[in-house]
């Protein structure tokens, strides 16, 4: 086989999301067995929100032991000892879901002595605490090119320390080890053409957006927020609209769905005469630059900050 640069993969958009294990019920969690869109969690599952930019490390390992005979000075097979598959990855967002599987315990609402509630929240660290299993999702793609790796039941098998800082944001490092489900450690789906069928799957050549200023000739974003309309045509599954902070730090999602016409309209605010507009579809992002006093948005080559 000829070296061929275009199956270089990287992963510059992902997520990881995570369900309770499934518990064999009709109610229970689902497993996927579809890669999805590369920006929508399975369904039943929830977000962990943003990872560092280290992203996401999957180690799939095997334990073996050699079986040497007298009649050889090599092992003439090796035996299995044991398996694992392990996700690790530090997570950036303080939230009910990375803090309760952090500490391993759950927030409860504070009440006073009437039973009223206080606007506090406590989560008590057991002395000898119960470990969660949970269902863990990581996806990851380029350019229309989806991975999704599913391990149906996973538990917490090592957290790293928090710092508090006056200039670090706070992470929470977590360890995360499959466990056996019927015989299996977990699964991989992908869309890439990986047997070399001619199957890869690209976004639809046909999708395409139209970003405009309504009111571009009385706009002062000077003074007053304005509005920003972006209009999809021929979208095969969810498309994310997002808007770049006026630091240039961030995205900070618009919407998703879009109005049932495929349009939605993206308030810039006050202040900012100029701003970036990112529209995601199929793992793909287009990035647009427009201004309050021009009428049609500008194509970008591509997005000041890469990622979703």
């Amino acid at each position: 086989m000829a070296n061929d640069p275009q199956k270089i993969r990287f992963a510059p958009h992902g997520g990881i999301y995570m369900a309770p294990a499934p518990d064999g019920t009709a109610s229970g969690t689902k497993l996927p067995d579809l890669v999805g869109d590369g920006v929508t969690a399975p369904a039943g599952y929830k977000s962990f929100g943003y990872v560092t930019e280290d992203g996401v490390t999957i180690t799939p390992a095997i334990q073996t032991n050699p079986v040497t005979v007298w009649q050889s000075a090599v092992p003439v097979l090796y035996n299995v000892q044991s398996a694992s598959f392990q996700v690790a990855a530090t997570l950036q967002e303080v939230n009910q879901l990375t803090t309760e599987l952090f500490f391993g315990a759950k927030w409860v609402a504070v009440e006073d002595d009437q039973g009223q509630p206080t606007d506090n929240y406590r989560l008590d660290l057991s002395s000898t605490p119960d470990l969660t299993e949970i269902s863990l999702v990581v996806d990851w793609s380029q350019n229309g090119i989806l991975y999704r790796s599913v391990i149906p039941r996973a538990m917490i098998s090592d957290r790293g320390a928090i710092q508090l800082q006056r200039t670090n944001n706070q992470q929470y490092q977590l360890t995360i080890d499959a466990l056996d489900y019927n015989g299996s450690l977990g699964y991989v789906l992908t869309n890439d053409d990986i047997l070399g069928a001619g199957g890869a799957q690209t976004p639809p050549q046909n999708f395409s957006v139209d970003v405009t200023v309504p009111n571009s000739t009385t706009n002062d974003g000077t003074t007053a927020s304005w509005g920003v309309k972006v209009q999809t045509h021929n979208q095969a599954g969810p498309v994310t609209v997002s808007l770049l902070r006026a630091d240039n730090s961030a995205w900070d999602a618009m919407g998703s769905p879009l109005q049932a016409d495929g349009s939605l309209t993206v308030t810039v605010p006050s202040g900012s005469e100029n701003a970036e507009i990112k529209v995601n579809h199929a793992g793909v992002d287009l990035c647009f630059a427009v201004g309050d006093n021009t009428a049609v948005a500008t194509v970008k080559t591509s997005c000041t900050v890469a990622g979703s």
